[in-house]
């Protein structure tokens, strides 16, 4: 589906600014950047807005990808500017190049509990116990009231299910 420029954009605009401004608040807590980003991504969204099609996954997905890679351009030429202003050294640069790493790891787990969240019964059990609560097989079958064989192919088959919701959502782990 092609969308046209202004009448769909203004429609997607409203549907999801909400959900673009959450996006940015968690990435920024200076209410001031917030304002200053969230200019950048619909202006970004507005000129990408054509290339756009449902073909390439959700519009959310699509416009939180790019508040998330506009926030981090807007923190890289940031940091550029405070340290031509404060001389930073380079100390402080690699606590917040992880402070951003890390980040990007809070929005993948978010997205993991959010898929895993979604999965079947029994699968999404499995997974909590075993992958988050490191119960053994043996554990697990006994907490869930199935066979160790039962637990096996059906984590199995969820984590297929987690690893197709992923790619289905473009989410590069």
């Amino acid at each position: 589906m092609k969308l046209s420029q202004d009448h769909d954009f203004s429609l997607f605009y409203e549907k999801y600014k909400d959900a673009i401004y959450k996006v940015i608040r968690f990435l920024s807590t200076d209410p001031n950047e917030v304002e200053d980003i969230a200019q950048e991504v619909f202006i970004n969204l507005y000129r990408g807005f054509p290339g756009y099609s449902e073909e390439k996954g959700s519009f959310y997905t699509w416009a939180s990808a790019i508040a998330k890679n506009t926030y981090f351009t807007y923190r890289k030429n940031r940091k550029k500017e405070l340290i031509l202003e404060e001389n930073a050294s380079l100390e402080s640069l690699r606590v917040k190049d992880d402070f951003i790493q890390d980040l990007e790891t809070k929005i993948l787990e978010e997205e993991l509990r959010e898929i895993i969240s979604s999965l079947p019964e029994p699968e999404k059990s499995i997974i909590l116990l075993k992958e988050f609560n490191n119960y053994t097989l043996e554990k697990t079958s006994q907490a869930l009231n199935i066979s160790s064989r039962t637990v096996s192919r059906k984590l199995l088959k969820a984590l297929d299910l987690l690893r197709e919701e992923l790619e289905r959502r473009k989410v590069a782990l």
